[in-house]
Formats: structure tokens, sequence, C-alpha cells
């Protein structure tokens, strides 16, 4: 895994502004709309990588249409 690249902005997660964060995702509705970027700081990327590492088998995400 390469390191993440940390640049200063908002975290998604623990709403602290101006403080060190990484891209860690996009929302995208999937109708042609602007992507809005997901970024986090290192503590919540650090809690976000355990909880991942301490997940059962992951399931997609299906929508009706």
């Amino acid at each position: 895994m390469t390191e993440p690249r940390y640049e200063v902005g908002a975290c998604f997660r623990c709403d602290r502004d101006g403080i060190q964060v990484t891209p860690i995702g996009e929302i995208t509705t999937g109708q042609g709309e602007t992507p809005t970027p997901i970024e986090a700081c290192r503590s919540c990327l650090e809690r976000l990588v355990v909880m991942h590492d301490q997940s059962g088998p992951v399931r997609r995400y299906t929508a009706a249409l």
C-alpha cells in the first residue's frame, strides 16, 4: 500500500477543519453529476482501516431504481 497524500482541508468524519487530510473516496449520484470527494484526517483514517480490518465479508450495496 502506498503512503496517503495529505493536504490541509476538512475531515468528513470528525468535522474538524484546516487539518491534514487525504482523499479516501468520493460520493456520486450516478446521474452524471460531479462527484463529491471524501477526505479524512490521519486519526479517522486509522479508525476506518481498523473498522475495515475487523469487519466481516463485504456486501455490495444495491439500490432500487
